[in-house]
């Protein structure tokens, strides 16, 4: 699988395979938040703890996949902790009458997901080197962006045809789809094995990445990016079927609109870096999204209003996930595991918590969103200057 220019292709797929299951399983719950709620009498901000809950277990295990992964190995650790998602939806499946069951099963399902995320992206770093790294990572942070955008377009008709307990079973299926592919095609991508690291070390490790000015600074990046991902995806569904009162096939048509923002703001990386550089193409997304965050501000509650100001600003969110990402992992060679851990373990904590309390603080308003788009951009655009300011050279 690799082409004339020497490219292989085949770890950047199995990267995007492993890393869509963890995303997949955000996106695709989304539409189904009101149907959940009305069914158990919960109120919308109770229904965000299925989310919370994924991402709670998504992220901290993300701490221990990644420096164990440097030590014995990824095959061995991704194989294992899918297993464990595999029991959380189990769970999901059998007490699929009982809220607390739901709340349990999702964060058993995200903590075996948790290894996704770090063991792709690890896997990306030690198949790549030199200008092919940028290219690979940036097409396994396209999928892992372009994922939970589109997810909840299909799961938005799986639930209004056959019902929210049917995307749960759709997650399992695809499951053990990717399970038994890995199984047999992914190798070890790990050449040097060493001993596993005492938890103290481990510790001082991650102690002087977040130290770190340069990891900071591009962490927090994409932990502000999803955050805000997150947040969005979490309020459309309740402005465009519960305010509005559009039936969730409906919501997943419209929702094609910001889906396609995100594949073409991921997709303007990989052709605009070569031509413009890294630097510039990064720049371009803080802007676009203030302009998203005054749309959002401007618009009257209408469907295309509303879908067009979340293209604008996912179509912002797909140019700084990749960049970030990319840039983020390039020093870091003896250290894939333990970066792409911290970086994605910040990402899905940060998002869980922010989104949360957004949501809960009362943000349930269109130009409420706009406010929220306009810091968070602004923060990422002091975030790329200091990061690029404090450049580290390859460890």
């Amino acid at each position: 699988m690799q082409t004339k220019n020497g490219f292989n292709w085949r770890p950047v797929l199995l990267a995007s395979l492993a890393i869509s299951v963890g995303q997949l399983s955000i996106g695709l719950v989304f539409p189904s938040l009101p149907w959940i709620a009305d069914d158990f009498s919960v109120s919308a901000d109770q229904t965000q703890l299925l989310i919370s809950a994924y991402l709670i277990g998504f992220g901290p295990l993300q701490f221990i996949y990644g420096p164990v992964s440097d030590s014995i190995g990824r095959r061995t650790v991704l194989l294992t902790a899918l297993i464990l998602s595999f029991i959380g939806l189990v769970i999901i499946v059998c007490f699929s009458h009982s809220f607390t069951g739901l709340i349990l099963g999702r964060f058993i399902q995200g903590a075996g997901n948790g290894c996704c995320a770090v063991l792709s992206r690890a896997s990306t770093r030690d198949s790549y080197s030199g200008d092919q790294l940028p290219v690979a990572l940036s097409y396994v942070t396209m999928v892992a962006s372009v994922t939970p955008i589109f997810a909840p377009v299909l799961g938005g008709f799986i639930n209004h045809h056959l019902g929210w307990r049917a995307i749960f079973y759709t997650l399992l299926g695809y499951l053990m789809f990717v399970w038994c592919v890995l199984f047999v095609l992914f190798k070890e991508t790990m050449r040097f094995k060493k001993p596993l690291p005492r938890v103290r070390e481990s510790l001082k490790q991650y102690k002087k990445l977040l130290s770190s000015v340069y990891f900071l600074s591009f962490g927090s990046i994409g932990w502000l990016n999803f955050s805000l991902v997150t947040t969005c995806i979490s309020l459309m569904p309740f402005l465009m079927q519960v305010q509005i009162g559009m039936s969730s096939d409906e919501y997943a048509m419209w929702a094609l609109i910001p889906a396609i923002g995100m594949l073409l703001g991921s997709f303007s990386v990989t052709r605009l870096r070569g031509r413009f550089g890294l630097r510039a193409v990064f720049y371009l997304s803080p802007v676009v999204q203030l302009i998203s965050a005054l749309w959002f501000i401007l618009i009257p509650l209408n469907p295309l209003m509303l879908m067009v100001g979340q293209f604008l600003m996912v179509f912002g969110n797909g140019i700084a996930l990749p960049c970030a990402q990319a840039q983020l992992m390039l020093p870091y060679r003896h250290q894939a595991g333990m970066v792409a851990a911290l970086a994605g373990g910040g990402q899905m904590i940060v998002a869980a918590l922010v989104s949360f309390a957004l949501l809960k603080s009362g943000i349930n308003q269109a130009w409420h969103l706009g406010l929220v788009i306009a810091c968070f951009a602004s923060m990422t655009l002091l975030n790329i200057r200091r990061g690029f300011r404090s450049e580290v050279k390859e460890e």
